[in-house]
């Protein structure tokens, strides 16, 4: 992967939304794909309990559940990294993939929940809706 990675339209930070409301800079999933043919690496925020190491969090009453990861997904053209944002553990995607929307709603109106099944198994990930398409067309390219 290149050494400069770019956030994808939906993973925006702080800055990033304040550029945006003042009209200095708007991304689009457009210029995504646009940067991504060209050999870019951009970067889409994950959340996922399945990627990287299952930890799980006591609920109360000797229950348990898995801790949601925050990580990134780094997309460039044939390959699929998810990073871990807590403790930089990288997890390499190996295709082939299918993703296909949840049944369970992700519980942000801009956020969209998957269900993803790699070589490696089925995850659950929930990704911005806006970077759906770019996240889509890489996973599609990827082939091993």
């Amino acid at each position: 992967m290149t050494t400069k990675i770019r956030r994808a339209a939906g993973t925006q930070t702080f800055s990033d939304l304040l550029l945006s409301a003042l009209r200095l800079r708007r991304r689009t999933s457009e210029t995504d794909l646009a940067e991504l043919r060209a050999g870019g690496t951009l970067q889409v925020s994950c959340f996922s309990t399945t990627l990287g190491t299952v930890k799980l969090m006591p609920v109360g009453k000797g229950r348990t559940i898995p801790r949601l990861n925050v990580g990134d997904l780094q997309l460039s053209t044939g390959q699929a990294l998810w990073r871990n944002r807590r403790t930089a553990e990288t997890v390499a995607l190996r295709g082939p993939f299918d993703l296909t929307p949840s049944e369970t709603r992700s519980g942000h109106w801009k956020i969209a929940r998957y269900d993803l099944l790699t070589a490696d198994g089925p995850h659950t990930i929930s990704i911005p809706k806006v970077d759906v398409p770019l996240v889509t067309q890489v996973l599609a390219a990827i082939e091993n």
